[in-house]
């Protein structure tokens, strides 16, 4: 087991803030989503410890504590991630513990047997009761297949389920691994998280939408898993 939070604290940087939207053309899919969306790059912040670093997301400020646990063995790999992340939103602290990733077997280096990517998230502290997250394989287009490994998920909260699949936001046209999350509500599109970049771009609801700590939680959620396809 080895921890990620060097490499994390080297991955939050300040950046600016763009206009928020208005809270009305939130929900309208009849503008891209880029242009409803606030548009905030990943901030650090001093967080409880060297391996407890410190962000900030606009208002929503917290810790993050990932872990990357890497099994090598001549039969066999396995690549999982546990995250543990406290999100201080402006209705109390979020707290969720998260965990998943993908092994195989193989022998003299050919894979014979590749186990289905997963990763989970349970939430408590202020989150509502039924909130829970999960990701896994999807299978996608021919040509998403090609630009980027495909996932898919889903977040529920307060009685509402958000989806997300992997999508290109924004960024660099390329990447060696998962570039970025679009999230919907009732197949809207209402926010996502780039992931390649010089840093890490959320797309949140305007503030005042009720969309918008949701969206928040699960994009932090999905920043905090290190996809094996990104090692």
């Amino acid at each position: 087991m080895r921890f990620a939070a060097l490499a994390l604290v080297a991955m939050i940087t300040a950046a600016p803030v763009a206009a928020a939207p208005v809270v009305g053309a939130a929900q309208d899919a009849a503008v891209p989503m880029r242009d409803r969306t606030e548009r905030i790059g990943l901030a650090g912040r001093r967080g409880p410890s060297l391996f407890r670093p410190g962000f900030a997301v606009g208002e929503y400020i917290g810790w993050a504590s990932i872990r990357d646990n890497e099994v090598r063995l001549p039969w066999q790999s396995r690549d999982f991630t546990s995250a543990e992340l406290s999100i201080v939103t402006p209705g109390g602290e979020v707290t969720a513990s998260c965990g998943g990733g993908q092994g195989h077997r193989n022998i003299l280096g050919i894979t014979f047997d590749r186990e289905p990517i997963s990763y989970d998230c349970d939430y408590a502290g202020s989150a509502p009761a039924d909130a829970a997250m999960g990701l896994a394989l999807s299978r996608g287009s021919f040509l998403r297949r090609l630009q980027q490994p495909q996932r898919a998920g889903f977040l529920t909260w307060n009685g509402v389920e958000y989806r997300t699949e992997t999508r290109r936001i924004g960024g660099l046209p390329f990447g060696n691994g998962v570039l970025g999350y679009v999230i919907s509500r009732d197949g809207v599109e209402v926010g996502g998280v780039e992931l390649n970049g010089l840093r890490p771009t959320f797309y949140l609801p305007p503030q005042g939408s009720p969309d918008r700590d949701a969206v928040a939680v699960f994009a932090l959620s999905l920043w905090a898993f290190r996809d094996p396809a990104n090692r």
